[in-house]
């Protein structure tokens, strides 16, 4: 697995184009705002670092850190879903880049600010389910 989900490791899980997120989700951050987000107290933290602007001092440290959030999370359900015990939950049509998983991610939570003090991989998920659901039994739709 690299950059790119496949169909079942895509599922998107966990897993935008532009690093702007949607408006009204992100309050501008400097870098303290930043580097406590990367401690990911809740998805607004999440939030808070995959929508540094591409002009801020810290968005390269928030990108990375973002896109590898998102790359492990990924990787996790990839791997969760080889087991005849779990039943696939997020099913793409195709591969999922992790830049869509993320703009994915960003409009999902700029729809649902009641969830921002959830746990991140919780917004994560909720996102990426919402994005592509799943059949029956795990099958594609």
């Amino acid at each position: 697995m690299g950059a790119r989900w496949g169909t079942m490791a895509a599922a998107a899980l966990i897993g935008a184009a532009a690093l702007a997120g949607p408006a009204g989700t992100v309050r501008a951050a400097d870098g303290e705002d930043v580097v406590e987000s990367f401690r990911l107290q809740d998805t607004q933290a999440l939030v808070t670092a995959c929508s540094v602007p591409a002009d801020h001092a810290m968005h390269a440290r928030a990108n990375a850190f973002c896109l590898g959030y998102m790359s492990g999370a990924m990787h996790f359900y990839g791997a969760a879903v080889k087991s005849p015990k779990v039943e696939p939950f997020v099913c793409p049509p195709g591969e999922v880049s992790r830049a869509e998983v993320r703009k994915i991610f960003l409009n999902w939570a700029a729809a649902h600010p009641e969830r921002l003090d959830e746990p991140p991989i919780e917004g994560l998920v909720r996102a990426t389910v919402a994005a592509f659901p799943c059949g029956k039994e795990g099958s594609k739709s």
